[in-house]
Protein backbone atom coordinates (compact mmCIF):
# COMPACT_ATOMS: atom_id res chain seq x y z
CA UNK A 1 0.00 0.00 0.00
CA UNK A 2 1.31 3.56 -0.80
CA UNK A 3 -0.58 6.89 -0.55
CA UNK A 4 -1.55 9.27 -3.55
CA UNK A 5 -0.91 12.71 -4.12
CA UNK A 6 -4.10 13.63 -1.92
CA UNK A 7 -3.21 11.35 0.90
CA UNK A 8 -5.24 8.44 -0.52
CA UNK A 9 -4.89 4.77 -0.11
CA UNK A 10 -4.05 3.55 -3.89
CA UNK A 11 -3.42 -0.32 -4.86
CA UNK A 12 -0.36 -1.04 -6.99
CA UNK A 13 -1.23 -2.49 -10.18
CA UNK A 14 1.90 -3.74 -12.16
CA UNK A 15 1.71 -2.25 -16.07
CA UNK A 16 -1.42 0.49 -14.62
CA UNK A 17 1.31 3.29 -16.83
CA UNK A 18 2.03 0.94 -19.66
CA UNK A 19 -0.55 1.21 -22.17
CA UNK A 20 0.93 -2.10 -24.24
CA UNK A 21 0.19 -4.42 -21.35
CA UNK A 22 -2.96 -3.22 -20.89
CA UNK A 23 -3.65 -4.15 -24.33
CA UNK A 24 -2.64 -7.34 -23.98
CA UNK A 25 -4.83 -8.05 -21.01
CA UNK A 26 -7.93 -6.80 -22.92
CA UNK A 27 -6.93 -9.69 -25.77
CA UNK A 28 -6.73 -12.29 -22.93
CA UNK A 29 -10.18 -11.18 -21.38
CA UNK A 30 -11.59 -11.56 -25.02
CA UNK A 31 -9.74 -14.39 -25.88
CA UNK A 32 -7.79 -12.68 -28.58
CA UNK A 33 -4.00 -14.05 -29.72
CA UNK A 34 -1.26 -12.29 -28.18
CA UNK A 35 0.96 -11.21 -31.22
CA UNK A 36 3.16 -13.74 -30.68
CA UNK A 37 0.61 -16.61 -31.07
CA UNK A 38 -0.46 -14.86 -34.55
CA UNK A 39 2.82 -14.85 -36.11
CA UNK A 40 3.47 -18.57 -34.75
CA UNK A 41 0.05 -19.74 -36.11
CA UNK A 42 0.75 -17.86 -39.65
CA UNK A 43 3.72 -19.72 -39.73
CA UNK A 44 2.27 -22.77 -38.89
CA UNK A 45 -0.92 -22.98 -41.33
CA UNK A 46 0.10 -20.66 -44.49
CA UNK A 47 3.53 -18.87 -45.18
CA UNK A 48 4.57 -15.09 -44.49
CA UNK A 49 3.18 -12.54 -46.90
CA UNK A 50 6.39 -12.00 -48.73
CA UNK A 51 6.75 -15.81 -49.01
CA UNK A 52 3.17 -15.37 -50.33
CA UNK A 53 4.26 -12.76 -52.88
CA UNK A 54 7.49 -14.93 -54.36
CA UNK A 55 5.38 -17.83 -54.94
CA UNK A 56 2.32 -16.07 -56.93
CA UNK A 57 5.21 -14.33 -58.80
CA UNK A 58 6.95 -18.20 -59.77
CA UNK A 59 3.20 -19.38 -60.53
CA UNK A 60 2.80 -16.20 -62.82
CA UNK A 61 5.69 -16.88 -64.35
CA UNK A 62 5.34 -20.59 -65.17
CA UNK A 63 2.02 -19.70 -66.81
CA UNK A 64 3.63 -17.23 -69.38
CA UNK A 65 6.06 -19.88 -70.17
CA UNK A 66 3.77 -22.49 -71.12
CA UNK A 67 1.22 -20.28 -72.45
CA UNK A 68 3.74 -20.08 -75.64
CA UNK A 69 2.95 -18.05 -78.90
CA UNK A 70 -0.22 -17.57 -80.27
CA UNK A 71 -1.83 -20.01 -82.92
CA UNK A 72 -5.39 -19.52 -84.79
CA UNK A 73 -6.64 -21.35 -87.74
CA UNK A 74 -8.15 -18.33 -89.98
CA UNK A 75 -9.45 -18.35 -93.58
CA UNK A 76 -8.11 -15.45 -96.14
CA UNK A 77 -8.85 -14.60 -99.71
CA UNK A 78 -6.19 -13.97 -102.01
CA UNK A 79 -6.21 -12.34 -105.54
CA UNK A 80 -3.95 -12.02 -108.64
CA UNK A 81 -4.63 -10.77 -112.09
CA UNK A 82 -4.05 -13.32 -114.81
CA UNK A 83 -0.94 -11.97 -117.08
CA UNK A 84 1.59 -13.40 -119.91
CA UNK A 85 2.29 -15.63 -116.99
CA UNK A 86 -0.61 -17.64 -116.97
CA UNK A 87 -2.90 -18.75 -114.78
CA UNK A 88 -0.88 -21.49 -112.70
CA UNK A 89 1.58 -17.95 -111.72
CA UNK A 90 -1.46 -15.93 -110.98
CA UNK A 91 -2.88 -18.70 -109.17
CA UNK A 92 0.01 -19.03 -107.05
CA UNK A 93 0.66 -15.21 -106.46
CA UNK A 94 -2.81 -14.95 -105.63
CA UNK A 95 -1.95 -17.91 -103.09
CA UNK A 96 0.84 -15.91 -101.02
CA UNK A 97 -1.43 -12.83 -100.77
CA UNK A 98 -3.78 -15.16 -99.28
CA UNK A 99 -1.60 -16.38 -96.76
CA UNK A 100 -0.26 -12.60 -96.28
CA UNK A 101 -3.85 -11.57 -95.05
CA UNK A 102 -4.50 -14.97 -92.62
CA UNK A 103 -1.46 -13.89 -90.78
CA UNK A 104 -1.79 -10.21 -90.28
CA UNK A 105 -5.87 -11.31 -88.91
CA UNK A 106 -3.99 -13.20 -86.55
CA UNK A 107 -0.47 -11.18 -85.71
CA UNK A 108 -1.73 -7.98 -87.22
CA UNK A 109 0.50 -5.64 -89.08
CA UNK A 110 2.62 -2.24 -88.94
CA UNK A 111 2.76 0.18 -91.88
CA UNK A 112 5.82 2.36 -92.81
CA UNK A 113 5.74 4.70 -95.12
CA UNK A 114 8.62 6.13 -96.87
CA UNK A 115 8.67 9.73 -99.27
CA UNK A 116 10.95 11.12 -101.94
CA UNK A 117 10.96 14.75 -102.02
CA UNK A 118 12.23 16.64 -104.82
CA UNK A 119 11.86 20.48 -104.61
CA UNK A 120 8.92 20.94 -102.38
CA UNK A 121 7.37 17.84 -104.81
CA UNK A 122 6.95 14.21 -103.94
CA UNK A 123 8.70 12.11 -106.63
CA UNK A 124 8.53 8.39 -104.90
CA UNK A 125 6.47 7.06 -101.79
CA UNK A 126 6.50 4.07 -100.82
CA UNK A 127 4.42 1.88 -98.12
CA UNK A 128 5.23 -1.33 -96.70
CA UNK A 129 3.49 -3.36 -94.18
CA UNK A 130 4.91 -6.15 -91.79
CA UNK A 131 4.02 -8.54 -89.29
CA UNK A 132 5.17 -10.92 -87.04
CA UNK A 133 3.95 -14.48 -88.16
CA UNK A 134 4.10 -17.55 -90.52
CA UNK A 135 1.37 -19.84 -91.90
CA UNK A 136 2.14 -23.33 -90.40
CA UNK A 137 -0.20 -24.93 -92.79
CA UNK A 138 -2.79 -23.82 -95.22
CA UNK A 139 -5.13 -25.79 -97.78
CA UNK A 140 -7.32 -23.78 -100.71
CA UNK A 141 -10.75 -24.21 -99.76
CA UNK A 142 -12.32 -22.24 -102.58
CA UNK A 143 -11.01 -20.67 -105.97
CA UNK A 144 -11.96 -19.32 -108.94
CA UNK A 145 -11.30 -17.12 -112.40
CA UNK A 146 -13.45 -13.97 -113.08
CA UNK A 147 -12.54 -11.39 -115.77
CA UNK A 148 -9.25 -11.99 -115.43
CA UNK A 149 -8.55 -12.14 -111.74
CA UNK A 150 -7.69 -15.27 -109.93
CA UNK A 151 -9.39 -15.50 -106.23
CA UNK A 152 -8.43 -17.71 -103.67
CA UNK A 153 -9.44 -18.86 -100.52
CA UNK A 154 -7.96 -20.95 -98.16
CA UNK A 155 -7.63 -22.38 -94.21
CA UNK A 156 -4.19 -21.43 -92.82
CA UNK A 157 -2.99 -22.33 -89.34
CA UNK A 158 -1.07 -19.23 -88.48
CA UNK A 159 1.49 -18.65 -85.44
CA UNK A 160 2.22 -15.74 -83.85
CA UNK A 161 6.29 -14.55 -83.45
CA UNK A 162 9.06 -14.46 -85.65
CA UNK A 163 9.56 -16.66 -88.32
CA UNK A 164 12.00 -19.59 -86.93
CA UNK A 165 13.26 -20.49 -89.91
CA UNK A 166 16.52 -18.78 -92.15
CA UNK A 167 18.24 -21.97 -93.12
CA UNK A 168 17.35 -25.59 -94.09
CA UNK A 169 19.01 -28.62 -94.37
CA UNK A 170 17.55 -29.89 -98.09
CA UNK A 171 17.32 -33.73 -97.50
CA UNK A 172 15.97 -34.61 -101.46
CA UNK A 173 17.95 -37.11 -103.45
CA UNK A 174 19.64 -34.88 -106.62
CA UNK A 175 17.53 -34.57 -109.34
CA UNK A 176 14.74 -31.88 -110.88
CA UNK A 177 12.40 -32.30 -107.54
CA UNK A 178 15.58 -30.52 -105.54
CA UNK A 179 16.96 -28.98 -108.57
CA UNK A 180 13.38 -26.58 -108.80
CA UNK A 181 12.79 -26.61 -104.82
CA UNK A 182 16.40 -25.36 -104.78
CA UNK A 183 15.47 -22.23 -107.08
CA UNK A 184 12.51 -21.49 -105.62
CA UNK A 185 14.49 -20.92 -102.08
CA UNK A 186 17.60 -19.29 -103.79
CA UNK A 187 15.27 -16.98 -105.34
CA UNK A 188 13.64 -16.28 -101.88
CA UNK A 189 17.06 -15.70 -100.38
CA UNK A 190 16.79 -19.10 -98.28
CA UNK A 191 19.93 -20.92 -97.42
CA UNK A 192 19.94 -24.13 -98.03
CA UNK A 193 23.05 -25.21 -96.47
CA UNK A 194 21.83 -26.47 -93.11
CA UNK A 195 24.12 -26.33 -90.48
CA UNK A 196 23.55 -26.52 -86.26
CA UNK A 197 19.82 -26.21 -85.72
CA UNK A 198 18.78 -25.88 -88.97
CA UNK A 199 14.96 -27.23 -90.22
CA UNK A 200 15.34 -30.13 -92.21
CA UNK A 201 13.13 -30.19 -95.96
CA UNK A 202 12.01 -33.44 -97.12
CA UNK A 203 10.25 -34.32 -100.00
CA UNK A 204 8.76 -36.79 -102.51
CA UNK A 205 6.84 -36.67 -105.75
CA UNK A 206 4.72 -39.01 -108.13
CA UNK A 207 4.33 -38.33 -112.25
CA UNK A 208 1.57 -39.82 -114.18
CA UNK A 209 1.38 -39.32 -118.01
CA UNK A 210 -1.33 -37.22 -119.49
CA UNK A 211 -3.69 -39.33 -121.91
CA UNK A 212 -2.99 -35.89 -124.49
CA UNK A 213 -0.60 -33.72 -125.56
CA UNK A 214 -0.94 -29.90 -127.34
CA UNK A 215 2.43 -30.67 -129.06
CA UNK A 216 1.97 -33.13 -131.44
CA UNK A 217 4.89 -35.47 -131.39
CA UNK A 218 5.54 -34.76 -127.63
CA UNK A 219 4.29 -36.31 -124.46
CA UNK A 220 3.08 -35.04 -121.72
CA UNK A 221 3.39 -35.48 -118.19
CA UNK A 222 1.93 -34.61 -114.52
CA UNK A 223 3.76 -34.34 -111.63
CA UNK A 224 2.71 -33.64 -107.91
CA UNK A 225 4.96 -32.56 -105.40
CA UNK A 226 5.06 -32.71 -101.79
CA UNK A 227 7.28 -30.70 -98.72
CA UNK A 228 7.75 -31.37 -94.99
CA UNK A 229 9.36 -29.14 -92.92
CA UNK A 230 10.50 -30.05 -89.82
CA UNK A 231 11.87 -27.40 -87.13
CA UNK A 232 10.97 -25.36 -83.96
CA UNK A 233 7.20 -25.96 -83.69
CA UNK A 234 4.82 -27.66 -85.78
CA UNK A 235 5.98 -28.73 -88.93
CA UNK A 236 5.44 -26.69 -92.30
CA UNK A 237 3.43 -28.56 -95.27
CA UNK A 238 3.34 -27.31 -99.00
CA UNK A 239 2.50 -28.75 -102.26
CA UNK A 240 2.82 -28.05 -105.80
CA UNK A 241 1.68 -29.24 -109.28
CA UNK A 242 3.24 -29.08 -112.76
CA UNK A 243 3.00 -30.20 -116.33
CA UNK A 244 6.18 -31.32 -118.72
CA UNK A 245 6.46 -31.52 -122.24
CA UNK A 246 9.16 -33.28 -124.17
CA UNK A 247 9.67 -35.73 -127.42
CA UNK A 248 10.73 -38.11 -124.89
CA UNK A 249 8.71 -39.01 -121.94
CA UNK A 250 11.85 -39.14 -119.28
CA UNK A 251 12.14 -35.52 -120.35
CA UNK A 252 8.88 -34.69 -119.50
CA UNK A 253 8.82 -36.07 -116.47
CA UNK A 254 12.08 -34.31 -115.64
CA UNK A 255 10.59 -30.99 -116.85
CA UNK A 256 7.36 -31.74 -114.72
CA UNK A 257 8.95 -32.34 -111.81
CA UNK A 258 11.24 -29.62 -111.47
CA UNK A 259 8.45 -27.41 -112.07
CA UNK A 260 6.39 -29.12 -109.65
CA UNK A 261 9.17 -28.91 -106.92
CA UNK A 262 9.94 -25.45 -108.19
CA UNK A 263 5.70 -24.38 -107.04
CA UNK A 264 6.38 -26.11 -103.73
CA UNK A 265 9.36 -24.60 -102.98
CA UNK A 266 7.61 -21.07 -103.57
CA UNK A 267 5.07 -22.48 -101.28
CA UNK A 268 7.13 -23.94 -98.63
CA UNK A 269 9.05 -20.32 -98.72
CA UNK A 270 6.14 -18.01 -98.72
CA UNK A 271 5.47 -20.04 -95.36
CA UNK A 272 8.63 -18.97 -93.99
CA UNK A 273 9.19 -15.66 -95.09
CA UNK A 274 5.51 -14.21 -95.12
CA UNK A 275 6.57 -12.02 -91.94
CA UNK A 276 9.39 -10.46 -94.03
Amino acid sequence: MRLGPVGARQRHHPGRGNPQIRVHRRQRLRGDLAPAQIGAREDAGQPPPVRRLLFAALLACAACAHAGPKTRTVEAEGFAPVDARGLADARDRALTDARRRAIEAVAGASVESTSSVEDAVTTAQRTTSHSRGFVEVSSPVEEDVRDGMVRVRLRARVREGPVPFSTVALNIPDGPLAAGVARALREKRIETGGGRGAAELTGSARTSDLPTSLIAGTTAVRANASLVLKGEGSPLHASGAASGLDPDRDGAADKALEAAGYRAGLEIAAAMTAAN
